[in-house]
Formats: structure tokens, sequence, C-alpha cells
């Protein structure tokens, strides 16, 4: 029997095809590609070749195994309570304005704020298990968002009034909803003129088709309270009114004042109070 009957066939062939190669060299390869061997008795050995060697080929930078999730909650109540179950000493707040969004990072990177004779360094973290809460707009700012800024007629923003008045704490709802009477009692009339009273408020003379003058009054602002956000108590909101009498009747509307500085103090609150519910540091800003 010639050494090459005993190779494995794959091996005995690349030595007779390729006679260049030295029988050493092909044995050498064959001992790498099964470097393992049992003996007879029972012995397992392993074939090391001269000239390979062990190389760690591990990544230094690779994280050992953590949490990976990603938790939407619907209020800042139900974000305190996920914070306080699984937030450590590596935890934050991050607020975001823009995204309306307040999301707790439980496994951000290690502080540095340490004693000195402990030694320790900042550490990459995976920063993969997080909580946020994403603000939506309360159903009463919905309702109350989709009619402002636009000019209605008599009847439709009437019918908003009477229907929403329960929203409105200035003046009297009871006043509002009698605004709303007398808007919708003078559908069809024609509106001459408008005069701003002392008091603020405007007074609209119309004349009906026999003829008989009258005015309406209306306040120049009222006042509205209702939770800007989904979950969260009553914020007080100032809107003013709009008019424009034409020649298919008056048109009535408001506009909101200074809404938005309203809504971004009423962010930061709530950013702080999660994160004093917490006791984490809070941060103002977006996370790359």
């Amino acid at each position: 029997m010639s050494k090459t009957d005993t190779l494995p066939p794959d091996v005995g062939a690349a030595l007779t095809t390729r006679p260049g190669e030295t029988l050493e060299t092909v044995l050498k390869a064959a001992r790498i590609a099964s470097p393992v061997v049992t003996l007879a008795h029972g012995q397992t050995v392993a074939f090391l070749p001269e000239g390979f060697s062990l190389e760690d080929i591990s990544d230094p930078h690779r994280l050992p195994p953590h949490i990976r999730q990603a938790v939407t909650v619907d209020d800042a109540d139900s974000l305190i309570a996920y914070v306080n179950r699984f937030s450590d000493d590596r935890s934050v707040i991050i607020a975001d304005l823009d995204a309306l969004s307040i999301t707790a990072v439980l496994d951000w990177h290690s502080q540095n704020q340490v004693p000195e004779d402990i030694g320790m360094t900042l550490e990459a973290q995976p920063c993969s298990h997080k909580a946020a809460l994403k603000l939506r707009n309360s159903e009463e700012f919905a309702r109350w968002a989709a009619m402002e800024g636009v000019l209605h007629s008599q009847m439709e923003f009437a019918e908003f009034l009477d229907e929403n008045s329960a929203d409105i704490i200035d003046p009297d709802p009871a006043v509002m909803i009698e605004i709303a009477r007398d808007l919708e009692a003078t559908q069809g009339v024609a509106f001459k003129s408008g005069v701003r009273l002392q008091t603020g408020e405007r007074s609209f003379t119309y004349e009906t088709e026999t003829h008989v003058k009258s005015d309406l009054v209306v306040p120049q602002r009222f006042t509205l309270s209702f939770p800007l956000f989904f979950g969260e108590s009553p914020t007080e909101i100032e809107a003013s009114f709009r008019f424009r009498p034409q020649s298919d009747g008056l048109k009535l509307g408001f506009v909101w004042r200074r809404v938005e500085y309203v809504r971004q103090a009423k962010f930061r609150e709530m950013a702080f109070r999660v994160a004093e519910a917490t006791g984490l540091p809070v941060f103002q800003g977006r996370a790359g």
C-alpha cells in the first residue's frame, strides 16, 4: 500500500494531480484540515504544525449580554413607575422639546463622579434599555386647536361654543352659552359695524329685514382651562375673539395668545417632575 492510499480522497487526488507539491506539504494540509485524532487506545491528540499559533481575535470593545428593550408609555406617572423599577446609577433622562418626548435611558454610560480611591473610569454602556413618554395632545386641546385661526359661520361657531362651554372659565360658561344663542338667533341678518367698548368688549350693530336695529356684545378675550397633553392636569390658556362682518353675515373665530410658551413651560415642568420623582438627572436636548 502506498502512502497516498492512507490519505483522505481529496488530499490523495491533490497529490496525484499536482505533482509539484511535496508529500510533506500535503500531509501538513491534511493535519490542519482535521487536527484532532483519536488513537487506538482511546487517547485523543491534536496536530500542532510548526509555524502556526493561536491568536485572540475577539473584539475588546464587545459589550457583554445586555437588555434590549424600548418601552413607550402614555403618561408621566407610568414613566416614573417604570424608571423607579429598573434604573440604577447609570440612568439619565433626556427631554426633547422638539419631539415632545421625555426618554429615560436606563443603561446610559457610567458616570465619572466617583471617589478617587475607587479608580473608576468612564465605561461604554449599550444604551439600549429605554422608556419614552411621547406626549400627545389632549382631546380638549385638539378640539379647540382645530377651530383656532379660522373664521367660521355664525351657526358653526355658536354650536361649537355651546358644545365646549365647559372648557371656558372666563367669562362664565353661562355667558358664553348666551352669546352662542344670540349668535344663532342673528343668523341671516345684515351686520353694519363693530365698535369696541370701554370694557374691551365689542358691540356689533345688525339690522333685520324689518329694519329693527340691535347690538350683539361679545367679550374681546376668553380664558380656557383644560389639559394640554394627555393624562395631565388642566392648564389655563387665553384666546382672543376674531370677527369680520361680511355681506353674507358675521364670521367669527379666535386665536391663541402665546399658547406655545405655555406648552413649552408645561413640557419642562413635566420633565423636571419626572426627574424629581426618580432622582435621575435630566438633560434638555437630543441624544444622537
